[in-house]
């Protein structure tokens, strides 16, 4: 039987196939890029979080943007279906901000607006202090300007234990990602479901490697004194029961730092607004791009 999410998809496919859709790989700065483009008109990147995860959690939900909109989806180098370096010192943050603008110039895109979630939304900033003139605007999505606080997650043994195996890592393989992932992305949700969770697991090609790498990037990443430098016209939205990544160091703190930024905090979510306030969060996000 279908879920709206298949009818949603189905009905895309119909209605927007004939403006023009590819997944494919693109050469970028020596590596191979997978990316999917859908729809037509100014150009949207989005950025996905993890690391170590894929794009496709954000599908179908912000194929919706593609009515009005070209909306770019990829895979981070060393993760989803690109490239894998040998060595994943290769993967930081200049690496990863320059690659997106090369992906977008290597698909005639000079300016775009860019859409960063969670681990997508540190290397958001880090493009829009680099690249400023890139950009049309910008959208943090459940992220911080600084890891300076302790996280309040809170879950089951098993939950807890999940979240204390993957950040206390290196983790060995896919496998093990894979799997307590699986339990830790159940305490990013205000109210989880499990249909959801099942879907998400489903769609994302896992790389244990490039998570275990993403955190020693953390250990300087901080942009409190760059973001009030930043004049590109900025959406900031999150969930207020957001553990990992909460409103008040996250997205209110961020806002208050910005000369042109609006702010929309999603009373009923956590880390994924999104998904579980679907029409609300896509309404306010419309209207800021319709801006």
């Amino acid at each position: 039987m279908f879920n709206r999410h298949n009818i949603f998809t189905a009905l895309f496919g119909l209605f927007f196939g004939a403006a023009g859709a590819s997944a494919d790989m693109i050469e970028v700065n020596g590596a191979e890029i997978y990316y999917t483009s859908i729809g037509d008109g100014p150009a949207i990147l989005m950025m996905h979080g993890g690391l170590g995860l894929s794009h496709d959690y954000f599908r179908p939900y912000f194929d919706t943007l593609a009515q009005t909109h070209t909306v770019v989806y990829y895979d981070h180098f060393g993760n989803g279906r690109s490239t894998k370096p040998k060595n994943y010192d290769e993967m930081n943050f200049d690496r990863l901000t320059s690659d997106a603008a090369e992906l977008m110039s290597a698909l005639n895109h000079d300016t775009f607006t860019l859409i960063g979630h969670s681990y997508g939304g540190f290397i958001g900033q880090k493009f829009v202090e680099k690249y400023p003139d890139r950009l049309d605007g910008l959208v943090l999505l459940a992220t911080i300007p600084a890891f300076d606080y302790q996280p309040a997650v809170a879950g089951t043994e098993e939950q807890m234990q999940a979240f204390g195996k993957i950040f206390s890592g290196p983790l060995a393989g896919n496998a093990e990602w894979q799997e307590n992932w699986s339990r830790v992305v159940q305490m990013y949700f205000h109210n989880y479901d499990a249909n959801i969770g099942a879907a998400l697991d489903a769609s994302t090609h896992y790389e244990y490697r490039a998570w275990n790498a993403a955190g020693p990037l953390l250990a300087d990443f901080n942009m409190l004194e760059v973001l009030p430098n930043v004049t590109v016209p900025t959406l900031v939205m999150g969930g207020r029961y957001d553990p990992i990544t909460p409103a008040t160091q996250g997205s209110e703190r961020i806002a208050s730092l910005l000369t042109n930024a609006e702010l929309a905090i999603f009373e009923n979510s956590a880390h994924y607004p999104f998904i579980t306030e679907e029409n609300a969060f896509f309404e306010r996000l419309n209207t800021w791009l319709a801006r």
